[in-house]
This record gives C-alpha cells, structure tokens and sequence, in this order.
C-alpha cells in the first residue's frame, strides 16, 4: 500500500512556533496523522482498478458465453418447429 511520510514532531514544532499553544498543536498533529493513515489505508490505486476490472470483465465474458450458449439452443428448437410444420405442408402440396 502507498505510504504518506508525515512528521508529526516537526508539524506540531511549526504549529508552536507559530504562536499555537502547546496542547493544541500537539493534538492537531496527531490528528492530521491519524487523517492522513485513514486516507492512506482506504486510498484505491490503480492496480486495485485495474484488478477489479479484470474480474469484472471475466463475469461479463462468462455471462456473454452463457448467452450465446442459450440462444444457440433456441435457434436449433426454432428451427426444429419450423421444419415439423413445414414438412408436413410441404408432404402435402407435394403429393396433390
């Protein structure tokens, strides 16, 4: 995971240099270290992305050829009707 160098010592020395007191900026720098390990820890990176896309695109692969699979039996049961109602009509013209 991508790391954040934050130096809490030195933020909260500029803090009191800068006429904050002690305590507070004491307190804002480890704040501003805990917000930042928040957002560190749950920041998505490319990779991540690009993973998920990966997975998200085998699902829709596997789903396409599901349907192709499906739609290639129908095809067959259609065609399957269509001679057995023509067969017979066709006997029938045929035979007169």
């Amino acid at each position: 995971m991508t790391s954040v160098q934050f130096d809490t010592l030195q933020y909260a020395r500029r803090l009191k240099a800068a006429g904050v007191a002690p305590e507070q900026a004491e307190v804002q720098a480890e704040l501003m270290a805990e917000a930042f390990g928040f957002y560190v820890n749950n920041l998505v990176t490319n990779d991540h992305l690009d993973a998920r896309l990966v997975q998200q695109d085998a699902r829709v692969d596997a789903h396409f050829a599901q349907v192709e699979g499906t739609q290639r039996l129908h095809s067959a049961l259609l065609a399957l009707n269509v001679a057995a109602v023509l067969v017979p009509q066709l006997s029938a013209l045929l035979l007169r």
